[in-house]
C-alpha cells in the first residue's frame, strides 16, 4: 500500500500526523478517542485530502492506522523508520539508563532493540540488561528481564516511564516494586519530559 504513494506526500502527510499526534497527546487518549480523530483524519485536508488521490477513504484509514500510527510511539523513542519524523522525543536511551543507574553507565554499542526496548548497559566490566516502556507494558517489561536474568550474573532493570498527562499512584508503585523485588529485578519509575528535536 505504501508503495502506491510517492515519497513526498507520503513523508508529508506522516510529519503532519505526527505533529497533531503530539499535539493531541496521542498516548494518552482513549480508544474511543482515538477511533474518532482517525475518522477526522480521513477528512482532514492535510492527510486524507492528500492521500486520496491514491487510496479510497477506508485504505486512507487503514494506512494510517496500521503504518504511521503503528509506528507513534517507537518514534517517539527514537526508534523505527518512523523516527525521522517526530519532531518531538523523548531524551535518548543513554540518558534514561543514566538517570537510572548513574553517570558511569554506558550503553553498549550494538546491544540497542525494541519490543520491549532494551539494552546491555555496561560500566567498567559490569554488563546490566536494561529494559523500558510506559506503565500498561509492565507485564511485558518483567517477562523479558526474567528471561534475562536466568542468563546473565547481575539484576536486571526495568524502567518503567512516566509523562505528564501518564502517572502512577504510590499504590502502583509499589505494588510493581513488590513484584520486581519478588523476582529478583530492580526497578525504577523515571518520569519524562517531551523535547522538541
Amino acid at each position: 500500500m505504501m508503495s502506491e504513494l510517492p515519497e513526498a506526500i507520503r513523508a508529508e502527510v506522516i510529519s503532519e500526523l505526527y505533529r497533531q499526534a503530539a499535539d493531541l497527546d496521542w498516548e494518552l487518549l482513549s480508544t474511543s478517542q482515538k477511533k474518532i480523530q482517525y475518522r477526522k483524519w480521513i477528512e482532514d485536508p492535510h492527510v486524507g485530502g492528500r492521500l486520496r488521490g491514491f487510496l479510497d477513504d477506508h485504505r486512507i484509514g487503514t494506512w494510517i492506522k496500521d503504518t504511521p500510527m503503528k509506528e507513534y510511539t517507537r518514534a517517539q523513542e527514537g526508534f523505527g523508520s518512523m523516527a525521522a519524523y517526530a519532531l518531538r522525543r523523548f531524551p535518548g536511551p543513554e540518558h534514561l539508563i543514566q538517570t537510572a543507574l548513574g553517570e558511569a553507565w554506558k550503553i553498549k554499542p550494538g546491544s540497542l532493540d525494541e519490543k520491549p526496548m532494551h539494552c546491555i548497559a555496561i560500566s567498567g566490566p559490569t554488563q546490566r540488561y536494561v529494559c523500558w516502556g510506559r506503565p500498561n507494558t509492565f507485564r511485558d517489561l518483567t517477562w523479558a528481564a526474567l528471561n534475562r536474568a536466568v542468563a546473565m550474573p547481575t539484576r536486571p532493570t526495568i524502567i518503567v516511564t512516566t509523562q505528564d498527562g501518564l502517572v502512577l499512584s504510590v499504590a502502583e508503585k509499589t505494588f510493581q516494586r513488590s513484584i520486581a523485588e519478588h523476582c529478583g529485578v530492580d526497578i525504577f519509575h523515571i518520569h519524562r519530559h517531551i523535547q522538541i528535536v
